[in-house]
């Protein structure tokens, strides 16, 4: 089964195979936070002090709202799925095939050509399929031993393209 907003926490990191990370984004934002906050701070009330504790105390502030927010993200979601008469969790497969990878998720497949496959990492809990923008999530748990899991990787690792295999180290070190 699957969780739903699982995949989200799997795929947290998927922008920095694309770009930017959200960990460099955070500090972006902080950076900027602290420039802005205690130039125009120190500006306006003509006291370095003064902006250096309110841009601190701002800063404080964002990190509990970012908190509550995260808490609530879950009950939320739960909230609405039983709106929609939608389960919580729902089951999940994943097939291999010679032409494709193919993912059963409740009432939807997914099919992506081995071509269309650009990259596979794993994260502490879930392997990832990165298949063009799109993120494909499998539970590590899936597998019930670490031959199993290996076995698995290693036979998608065979059908993708040698440049997909290139940017996944982790999936190609596993094969060994």
């Amino acid at each position: 089964m699957l969780i739903a907003g699982e995949s989200a926490a799997a795929t947290a990191y998927i922008k920095g195979r694309r770009g930017m990370s959200p960990r460099q984004k955070a500090f972006i934002l902080l950076a900027c936070m602290l420039v802005v906050g205690i130039s125009v701070g120190s500006w306006v009330s003509g006291s370095w002090l003064a902006a250096i504790t309110s841009v601190e105390f701002a800063i404080l502030g964002m990190g509990l709202g970012i908190l509550i927010i995260q808490s609530q993200v879950g009950p939320s979601l739960r909230k609405a799925l039983a709106e929609r008469g939608q389960p919580y969790e729902q089951p999940l497969s994943f097939r291999l095939t010679p032409e494709a990878i193919v993912i059963d998720l409740a009432d939807l497949t997914m099919t992506a050509r081995w071509a269309g496959v650009t990259d596979l990492y794993v994260t502490r809990k879930h392997w990832v399929f990165l298949i063009q923008s799109s993120a494909l999530v499998l539970p590590r748990r899936f597998f019930a031993t670490f031959e199993a899991e290996r076995e698995f990787i290693t036979e998608a690792t065979s059908r993708m393209t040698a440049a997909a295999r290139a940017r996944s180290p982790h999936a190609t070190r596993i094969r060994a």
